[in-house]
């Protein structure tokens, strides 16, 4: 897929964000759940809509302003831009280890760390807000025409199916790494992607979209990809790490035709656990 290098037109973007993204960056976090529990209704945007935003490039520049408004240091002179990746079961947090050590640095390291879901490890884009409340993955299980979000049953204007939602949310990884390409010019500096997918399936949103736009970035000189050779990898200690998209793990091979199972709470069950939403690479 062609990579965006349209800089004016996202750092105009950025110079004219309103001051209330900020507020909803921060207001994200916990509207989707966070530690308050609070549940936001769901929106039933039609799929055919959502694959056309995001298959924008117009997509990378909303996400990188919305990065940008909450930490400007991301587009100065000099930062190392660190973007992270994960899939498969236990690796989420683990790359929260690495986002937060990385962020730990001090101001003279110049050194700052992102991932798809926000800003830091807590700070959630207002535009992946959208995509939890979007709910694509609920919606694609439908059980006698109604979707089952949180407990409560829908009947769905928009029915989804699921490879549309995979679709959904594989172009809006795809547009969360094109970000480094805008990275690479403000900053000077290639971006350091680092991934955590060992166990991960060969049907599932890493291998299937962002490892091929990663190698793509790759070739264009705007990013190094690392992979993580174990769970509990050190972003510090190189012997930790394998790097090239050429020196990818192999993925589990996965059933093509079997679906993973989409559940919401239970009674009796956590449900803020549940209140970020179905991931993609959750399963």
């Amino acid at each position: 897929m062609k990579i965006t290098r349209n800089l004016s037109l996202a750092r105009r973007f950025v110079s004219f964000l309103p001051l209330f993204i900020i507020a909803s960056l921060i207001l994200g976090a916990c509207g989707s759940g966070g530690e308050q529990g609070i549940i936001a209704a769901p929106v039933f945007t039609a799929p055919a809509q959502k694959l056309a935003d995001t298959a924008s490039p117009n997509f990378t520049q909303q996400l990188l302003a919305e990065a940008q408004a909450y930490e400007p240091l991301l587009g100065q002179a000099g930062t190392q831009v660190n973007m992270g990746y994960w899939s498969g079961p236990n690796n989420h947090g683990s790359l929260v280890r690495v986002l937060d050590s990385i962020n730990a640095q001090p101001a003279a390291a110049a050194q700052k760390a992102i991932w798809d879901e926000g800003v830091q490890s807590s700070i959630q884009y207002p535009a992946y807000v959208t995509m939890l409340n979007e709910h694509w993955y609920e919606r694609a299980q439908p059980v006698d025409g109604k979707v089952t979000i949180y407990g409560v049953q829908y009947t769905d204007p928009h029915p989804v199916t699921f490879q549309q939602a995979d679709d959904i949310w594989g172009q809006y990884s795809q547009r969360y790494a094109d970000m480094a390409t805008f990275f690479l010019q403000e900053t000077g500096n290639p971006v350091k992607a680092w991934c955590f997918v060992e166990g991960a399936k060969s049907n599932r949103i890493f291998y299937v979209y962002e490892l091929p736009e990663l190698a793509m970035l790759e070739q264009a000189g705007a990013v190094r990809v690392f992979f993580a050779k174990t769970r509990d990898a050190d972003w510090q200690n190189a012997d930790d790490w394998i790097e090239g998209t050429a020196n990818a793990p192999a993925p589990i091979q996965a059933d093509l035709q079997l679906l993973p199972e989409i559940r919401s709470p239970v009674a009796g069950e956590d449900e803020t656990a549940f209140a970020r939403g179905v991931h993609w690479d959750d399963f």
